[in-house]
């Protein structure tokens, strides 16, 4: 008996549940977009601040001994520390493995570099570009047994003209910074020698190097040359040696502190720094899409309560006759309360799997020409979307069918 009068009113007033449906298809529509570019576009917003480089350096732990006589401090001296680049690799080993994007080492030396029409002193740093890492020891089976890491994954952005140093084992090869390359007056193609003297004296080594790219970072690198790792080691003779490594680390499901802690438990010697700034911008960013995103989502659901509030009081004014010869007949105010929300319920339904279908594309537009990203959408959204709108409309539904639970068959069957 409930489903034919629930029919039959759904069919005779079709106009005004259209509007409902609308109602609540907007606020679903608007729901299914943001938890779809949420759920997909967090990942791909902190993937973008990777692209700005490290937010994580790794340094070895050094001793420092402070200087002076009683009550007078010199200050401090402070011993050179190095890791060990057989150690590199345990990055890897920590539980948050899967979100490291990259990293690498690096080994810093003052060497004399010549061209052919000026000489100078500069920061030479020997680092990895591309270079495939051997996971010697895997946190799991799973985990692949190599990955291929360097500054091209870390820090796409450096290269500012020419290319990246392909081979590992190209030791003719250099990037230069570009204030170093005005300086020096260098261009692509360019040959310059670069030499290294041991402080205190020593064999000194030269090597001839090529310009294949530049470098423009807006910090200490525009005045370096980076070469690969093995060649900084050869020629200053420290095999097996780096004074730092960058890590990048995709940071949307723990906090960077935890990746540093994990990194320092696998390496003991070593001290693991968040660089502040990226991690804080980050951080901020997320919290402020994620708060639109919450802002945006109370203002659709709130529309969708007034238009089926709207559409369910008119409802109960139009129908009172109804509800009084109902309940004359026999109907109490449960049978009356459950026809009004059945009527709520099929609006959210209807409302709820619409608004899902006109939210997947809503999202995929959102993530194309805000996020330049293709949204994927989760199928758990179709229930969530169907159960939130149906809440909704149920909800929105109280004070209509309060309304007509009060309704009194006879004053209205009177025509008062």
């Amino acid at each position: 008996m409930l489903l034919r009068i629930l029919g039959k009113s759904l069919a005779r007033r079709r106009g005004r549940i259209a509007f409902a449906v609308v109602s609540v298809v907007m606020g679903a529509a608007v729901i299914t977009a943001l938890f779809a570019v949420s759920m997909d576009v967090e990942d791909q917003v902190s993937a973008e601040f990777r692209k700005y480089g490290a937010n994580l350096v790794v340094v070895p732990q050094s001793d420092t001994i402070e200087v002076g006589f009683p009550g007078v401090t010199f200050g401090s001296v402070t011993e050179q520390g190095y890791i060990e680049e057989e150690d590199v690799w345990r990055i890897m080993r920590i539980s948050w493995r899967t979100n490291i994007l990259g990293f690498a080492p690096f080994l810093y030396s003052v060497v004399r570099a010549d061209s052919e029409t000026a000489s100078q002193d500069v920061v030479m740093a020997g680092t990895y570009f591309d270079k495939q890492v051997e996971i010697i020891d895997r946190y799991s089976p799973s985990d692949p047994e190599a990955i291929t890491t360097g500054i091209s994954v870390i820090n796409p952005w450096w290269l500012s003209k020419g290319d990246w140093i392909g081979r590992s084992d190209d030791y003719k090869s250099a990037l230069v910074g570009i204030n170093v390359a005005e300086k020096m007056d260098l261009e692509l193609g360019d040959t310059f020698s670069i030499s290294y003297e041991p402080y205190g004296g020593g064999n000194e080594t030269t090597c001839d190097v090529t310009v294949v790219g530049l470098v423009e970072t807006g910090g200490y690198e525009d005045n370096q040359v980076l070469v690969n790792l093995q060649l900084a080691q050869d020629m200053t003779n420290k095999t097996g040696k780096v004074h730092t490594i960058q890590v990048s680390a995709l940071c949307t499901g723990c906090p960077v502190d935890t990746f540093a802690e994990e990194i320092e438990s696998e390496i003991d010697y070593v001290e693991a720094r968040t660089v502040k700034q990226l991690v804080s911008a980050e951080m901020s960013m997320l919290t402020k899409f994620e708060g639109m995103m919450a802002m945006v989502t109370m203002v659709a659901m709130a529309a969708s309560v007034l238009g089926v509030t709207t559409t369910m009081t008119t409802s109960v004014i139009e129908r009172q006759k109804e509800i009084g010869l109902m309940k004359s007949v026999g109907a109490n105010r449960r049978r009356i309360s459950a026809l009004f929300l059945s009527e709520a319920a099929v609006i959210g339904t209807i409302g709820g799997v619409i608004g899902f279908i006109v939210g997947v594309f809503l999202a995929r537009y959102i993530g194309l020409s805000v996020f330049d990203t293709a949204v994927s959408t989760n199928i758990i959204l179709l229930p969530m979307a169907i159960g939130i709108s149906v809440a909704v409309a149920v909800a929105a539904s109280i004070i209509p069918v309060r309304r007509a639970q009060a309704v009194e068959p006879a004053v209205v069957l009177r025509g008062e």
